[in-house]
C-alpha cells in the first residue's frame, strides 16, 4: 500500500473486530505476531504495521519523522484499510503513537505497554538527546549535511551473533532501519508531551507497565492511566521495558479480556456476527 508517496508494510490475520497493533522503536510488525494469532483465534481481525522508517516500510529523510506525521499517516493507513474504529495496542513509541491516535479516531479499546507521555526516556537516553551539548551537536551534524550523507544507511547490527530468538530479531529490525528513522523517531519521542491532553481520550484503557523499566520509566504510564479516565493500570514489578515479550502469554490474555470486557468492542463483535449471519 502506498500512502502519500509512502510505501507501508502490514500483516493482516483474522476475521471479527478490528484490532490494530503498532511497534515501537526500531521493531516491526513481527514483534507481534503472536499476539496477532491469539487475537484471530479469539475471533478478531489483528492488522500490525511496520511504521515508516522501519521494518519493510519506505525510509523517508531526516525531517520527515514528527508525531504528527506518524499520526496522519497510521490515520490514513486505517482509513484505506477500513479499520473503523479499531481497537489500538502500542508498545513503547507505539504507545504514544497509540495515545496520539485515540484522540482523533475514538478507538473501541486502547491497550498501551509501556507509553511515553511526557517525552521523558530513561536517564542516560534522556540527558543524550536532550543535552544542551546534544542540541549543539545535532545541529551541527544537520548543518554539516551529516543526515543527507549518511542518514540513509543502514543501522549496523549482528543478528547472526544472539542465540536468543528475541534478541536476534530485534537485532534483524535494527539491520532493516536507517540512520534517520532511529534517530529521528528518537527526537520525536523525545519531543512530545501529550499528558495535558490524555482526559480527552474516552475509550475503554488498558495501561501496563514493567516496575524494573530503564528505558521508559514506569511513571510516564502511571501518569496516563491516571490523566485517562477509567484506565486501568497493571504493573509488573519484575519486569522491564520488553513486556510484549518477557510476559508475552500474560500481555496476551490481559489485552484480549480488555477488548472482549469493553462494551464497545462488545458491540462491535455483536453486529460484526449479525452482518455475516444475514
Amino acid at each position: 500500500m502506498v500512502i502519500d508517496g509512502l510505501r507501508v508494510h502490514y500483516e493482516q490475520v483474522g476475521r471479527g473486530p478490528d484490532v490494530l497493533l503498532i511497534h515501537g522503536w526500531a521493531s516491526s510488525w513481527r514483534m507481534w505476531a503472536r499476539s496477532m494469532s491469539r487475537l484471530a483465534a479469539a475471533g478478531y481481525r489483528a492488522t500490525a504495521i511496520d511504521l515508516i522508517g522501519f521494518g519493510e516500510s519506505d525510509k523517508p529523510e531526516d525531517g520527515w519523522y514528527t508525531l504528527g506525521n506518524f499520526t496522519r499517516y497510521v490515520r490514513s493507513f486505517a482509513a484505506q484499510l477500513g479499520l473503523t474504529q479499531p481497537a489500538i495496542v502500542g508498545h513503547s513509541m507505539g504507545g504514544t503513537l497509540a495515545l496520539s491516535l485515540a484522540l482523533e479516531i475514538d478507538p473501541s479499546a486502547l491497550v498501551v505497554a509501556a507509553p511515553v507521555v511526557t517525552g521523558e526516556l530513561g536517564l542516560s537516553v534522556h540527558l543524550l538527546l536532550t543535552s544542551p551539548a546534544a542540541r549543539r551537536l545535532f545541529g551541527w551534524m544537520r548543518q554539516q549535511g551529516f543526515f543527507s550523507a549518511i542518514g540513509a544507511r543502514r543501522m549496523p547490527a549482528a543478528p547472526g551473533l544472539m542465540r536468543d530468538p528475541v534478541r536476534r530479531r530485534n537485532q534483524e529490525d535494527l539491520q532493516k532501519t536507517t540512520v534517520n528513522a532511529v534517530i529521528g523517531s528518537l527526537r520525536t519521542v523525545v519531543g512530545s508531551n501529550l499528558q495535558d491532553q490524555l482526559s480527552l481520550i474516552d475509550a475503554p484503557t488498558l495501561v501496563i507497565v514493567g516496575g524494573r523499566d530503564l528505558t521508559v520509566s514506569p511513571a510516564q504510564g502511571r501518569r496516563a492511566a491516571k490523566r485517562i479516565p477509567g484506565a486501568r493500570l497493571i504493573e509488573w514489578p519484575d519486569v522491564g521495558h520488553s513486556i510484549v515479550d518477557d510476559r508475552g502469554d500474560d500481555c496476551d490474555e490481559l489485552s484480549r479480556e480488555h477488548l472482549g470486557s469493553s462494551s464497545a468492542a462488545a458491540g462491535r463483535a455483536a453486529a460484526y456476527a449479525w452482518s455475516s449471519a444475514a
